[in-house]
């Protein structure tokens, strides 16, 4: 009887022990500012120029939306509507379409041969304020590592380079706080011809923010698909 009574409790264990986290439970987000039509006008123009030189590269459109992100985060999805709810909560309290931003210069992330080319932008302390207020509010649904399966597929069917979900697993700290680089993405270009026009004076403007909102993150870490409630 003993035997069997251990057996029985060694059952239970078993099926009361949780299962392993799968990926596919996962979803990758990106919380983010909507830039105004200044922005969004200069990140278009940036593109196209981009393109020309690496037709392979994407193009901005409404899976590769315009955005300043704030945080980005592997979260499960049964916790994405609690998610959502905090980051609305964020956006009520903060008076997003009065900040004042501006853009700065250039910058870019390599990707293999090529780069990842952003406009960046000062990173004031009411910017860097609201990003704190995001952080605290996402940060502790953090769920850890993931793969391409938390993400948007490419249309072109480009493949992911794994340096993007380690990105996006360390995004804080190393992209937060003092470390915190906000800019838009504008495309992929030559890493020398980036290096150039890095090199080169820039004429820095001054534009406004939309929204504040939750995108799925794509390939590149592109805004690939807003996410509602």
């Amino acid at each position: 009887m003993r035997i069997l009574a251990i057996a029985l409790v060694s059952i239970a264990i078993v099926a009361c022990a949780p299962e392993p986290q799968d990926n596919q439970s996962l979803i990758a987000i990106d919380v983010l500012l909507e830039p105004d039509q200044t922005m969004l006008r200069k990140s278009s123009e940036w593109n196209a120029r981009l393109r020309e030189l690496t037709p392979e590269g994407f193009e901005l459109d409404e899976s590769h939306q315009p955005h300043i992100t704030l945080i980005q985060r592997h979260v499960r999805r049964d916790d994405l509507d609690e998610v959502l709810v905090a980051v609305e909560s964020i956006a009520r309290n903060f008076d997003i379409e009065s900040l004042a931003l501006t853009a700065v210069g250039l910058y870019h992330i390599p990707v293999g041969d090529l780069g990842l080319a952003g406009i960046t932008i000062e990173p004031t302390e009411e910017l860097l304020t609201l990003q704190r207020a995001v952080v605290d509010a996402v940060n502790p649904y953090d769920a850890g590592a993931a793969d391409e399966d938390a993400y948007v597929a490419d249309p072109s069917g480009t493949p992911f380079d794994p340096f993007l979900f380690e990105y996006v697993e360390l995004f804080v700290p190393d992209q937060t706080g003092a470390n915190f680089n906000p800019h838009v993405t504008v495309g992929l270009a030559p890493t020398t011809w980036l290096a150039e026009q890095e090199s080169q004076p820039f004429s820095e403007f001054q534009f406004g923010a939309d929204g504040l909102a939750v995108y799925q993150l794509g390939n590149f870490g592109t805004a690939a698909r807003r996410l509602e409630r």
